[in-house]
């Protein structure tokens, strides 16, 4: 995800280049588990202060079900648009001040959107970003076959084998250590159990 962009920053503004995007992301960041590849299309124009990035892009996520708790595979796709600024001068190699750039001034504090001082744009922070940001909130392995989910089926079976070992083991104890100003909530409790099976 590095491109010398040398020649184009030689170009008049908005020269453009455009990259196929199939590249291999496992290391991008140790927690985010991708799955695949990311692929898409990234276009870079050049501007009167360095280089406009656009592309779509995605790729995907092992992600938890929020549901059922299952390893689901989460598709990720997201736009970029981002200005990205030289640090020297193609011709010269002459370092280029801040108050120099041509540009928005917010984008002078993002190390990420920098073009180095070999001219080489390098869009890998960028991209692990909009992933971590175009990733659902809770994700779902979305069933849509009849009836629900069976990975949530075996999970509340699985629920209702651990309460019912747990209350085979010790339901004297529990009782012999309730305190007895709550006596009246454990009936209580225990009546809206049974009515409940």
């Amino acid at each position: 995800m590095q491109y010398n962009i040398a020649q184009l920053l030689k170009e008049p503004i908005g020269s453009v280049r455009r990259y196929e995007l199939i590249e291999d992301v496992a290391d991008l960041d140790p927690d985010l588990p991708l799955l695949g590849p990311l692929v898409g299309q990234v276009q870079i124009m050049r501007t009167n202060s360095g280089a406009l990035v656009t592309g779509e892009l995605s790729t995907a996520v092992r992600a938890a079900c929020n549901i059922c708790v299952e390893p689901i595979a989460v598709p990720v796709r997201f736009s970029l648009e981002e200005n990205f600024r030289p640090l020297t001068e193609v011709e010269t190699g002459r370092y280029l001040r801040p108050d120099e750039y041509e540009g928005d001034a917010e984008d002078l504090d993002d190390a990420a959107l920098l073009i180095d001082e070999h001219h080489i744009l390098n869009i890998a922070e960028i991209v692990r970003q909009n992933i971590w940001l175009n990733l659902p909130m809770y994700p779902s392995c979305n069933w849509e076959g009849a009836g629900e989910c069976p990975n949530l089926i075996v999970l509340r079976q699985n629920m209702g084998d651990v309460r019912l070992l747990h209350s085979e083991d010790e339901p004297d104890e529990e009782e012999e250590a309730i305190d007895p100003r709550w006596a009246a909530l454990l009936n209580l409790r225990n009546q809206s159990d049974q009515n409940s099976n």
